[in-house]
């Protein structure tokens, strides 16, 4: 006998990160020694106020519930962060901890959207933001962005405006063209939303992570009256190196938040409490500072390494990325090519010979709607960098 499940179950795939990232952790389970250019995390020990705190809050019994969005005094420590760095006031009750910024981005898509309801998405785009818009019952608009390289202009997102359009995703520095968009097309955009009456959310849980001398603007900064319609989701995870504790939050209007609330409280209910105390410890600190500046010279390094070594590979295209930690690869003259008699047919197909032929593991872009690229992280060691990269740069000469 056959027990069904749900609709909704049959439409949600797998992510094409973590099924790489299985798929290479079999061959090491293996004995065979797999490069991971998939992940989405640093190559780094977490922060160290963020581990001296959470230490700190084991020997002080922080074993129990907080609220469902946080415990008081971060998210009043948030608020004064945020504003601070915005220049825009926020208060605690303007601010909804989450596990993770994922769950902040899905917490905003269940209560912001309806059936019917369009969201303006860039492509190619993370892809988790389509799935979560389908599972509110809502339909993704994909807005291409490959012409401008990159970039979102608001005249693209005017051209993808309807009558049902609800809201706008705006990630920036991107996953995964690690493209930062300026504050002269934020602005233009912010406009836009605000005379069509679009919701923004706003994720910019890269922002700290900046190659070179590039700068980060966030929107509402840049258009205060953006704050009673933006949600701006940020995290501990990426700039403080621990993508596993699951601490992320949400900046929005106090009718959002009180929502968001409410439909906490009845699924994850409150984020780690450990979590919590340890990014209390570091918010702002000294320390965290130190950590995010080496952190960022160090990813200029490894940067500096993988596009001299990519930079004469016939057949592979990229831009110097200005954020994050990925270089995103243009493969699309390959496609056709043949290896061992087999054309290749579009970027997933590469990424299965790379890491079943080269033993090395990148995200296809078929993940994030273009079939055409690969997503490579440079957050590896300096030895697996070199040894990863020559070992793309051998399987990518052998195509006839």
């Amino acid at each position: 006998m056959t027990y069904e499940l749900s609709e909704r179950a049959g439409r949600i795939g797998a992510p094409g990160t973590s099924s790489m990232r299985s798929k290479a952790n079999a061959l090491r389970d293996a004995g065979i020694k797999v490069i991971n250019f998939a992940a989405g995390e640093l190559a780094t020990d977490a922060a160290p106020d963020m581990r001296s705190g959470a230490i700190a809050a084991v020997h002080e019994q922080w074993n129990r519930y907080t609220p469902p969005l946080g415990n008081p005094r971060l998210r009043q420590a948030l608020a004064n962060s945020v504003s601070q760095r915005l220049g825009v006031s926020y208060g605690a009750d303007e601010i909804a901890v989450s596990s993770g910024a994922k769950q902040a981005l899905f917490n905003s898509a269940m209560v912001l959207l309806n059936p019917g309801d369009e969201v303006l998405i860039p492509r190619p785009y993370w892809e988790t933001f389509p799935t979560q818009v389908e599972l509110a019952g809502a339909r993704p608009v994909f807005i291409d962005t490959r012409a401008d390289q990159y970039s979102l202009r608001s005249a693209a997102v005017k051209a993808a405006l309807s009558p049902r359009s609800k809201a706008i995703i705006i990630n920036t520095p991107n996953n995964p063209t690690g493209v930062v968009y300026s504050p002269q097309d934020l602005l233009a955009i912010g406009e836009l939303a605000l005379e069509r009456k679009l919701w923004i959310i706003f994720d910019e849980c890269y922002r700290g992570l900046l190659r070179g001398s590039q700068q980060h603007h966030n929107i509402v900064s840049l258009l205060p009256e953006l704050k009673d319609s933006a949600i701006i989701i940020d995290s501990f995870s990426k700039s403080q190196a621990v993508t596993g504790w699951r601490l992320g939050y949400a900046c929005a209007p106090k009718a959002v938040v009180t929502a968001m609330h409410n439909l906490q409280a009845h699924t994850t209910s409150n984020p780690s409490s450990l979590a919590q105390y340890a990014a209390l410890t570091a918010l702002d600190g000294e320390a965290s500072l130190r950590f995010a500046a080496d952190i960022n010279a160090q990813l200029d390094r490894q940067l500096a390494t993988a596009t001299a070594l990519l930079g004469q590979l016939e057949g592979v295209r990229f831009a110097p990325p200005q954020g994050a930690f990925y270089l995103y690869l243009d493969i699309g003259d390959l496609l056709g090519k043949r290896y061992q008699g087999q054309p290749l047919r579009d970027a997933s197909h590469l990424c299965e010979l790379l890491l079943t032929e080269a033993r090395i593991a990148l995200v296809p872009g078929c993940s994030n709607g273009d079939p055409r690229a690969v997503r490579l992280s440079y957050s590896v060691s300096e030895d697996d960098l070199v040894e990863g990269l020559g070992r793309f740069a051998t399987f990518i000469t052998s195509l006839a």
